[in-house]
């Protein structure tokens, strides 16, 4: 099988550029993933997690850089699927978009 490098395939500086989202639509992504997260209890699933955590090592027995090493690969395997596939499906959406069609 050959590679990019190989092929030519996706390496264009040109491609990249043309597949870059705009600060709007990476705002309003972001906003709706927030708004997913909490919608769903995520955050709330994730606020008890640093609580507890905090509980069992005491908070002086543990960094921020420590904490979120370890609170920040279980946040995201918890994300729910569907949630995962809408915002895919929205930055597919904003991508294909000339005009960027999430201020609906």
């Amino acid at each position: 099988m050959s590679d990019s490098k190989e092929t030519g395939i996706g390496t264009d500086p040109d491609d990249v550029k043309k597949l870059q989202l705009d600060k709007g639509d990476k705002v309003a992504l972001k906003d709706l993933l927030e708004k997913r997260l909490i919608e769903c209890g995520w955050r709330k699933d994730i606020e008890q997690k640093i609580r507890d955590t905090l509980e069992e090592r005491g908070l002086a027995n543990i960094t921020h850089e420590q904490l979120s090493a370890e609170i920040i690969p279980q946040a995201r395997a918890l994300v729910p699927e569907v949630v995962r596939k809408e915002m895919l499906l929205r930055v597919r959406e904003a991508l294909e978009s000339p005009l960027g069609s999430l201020e609906k």
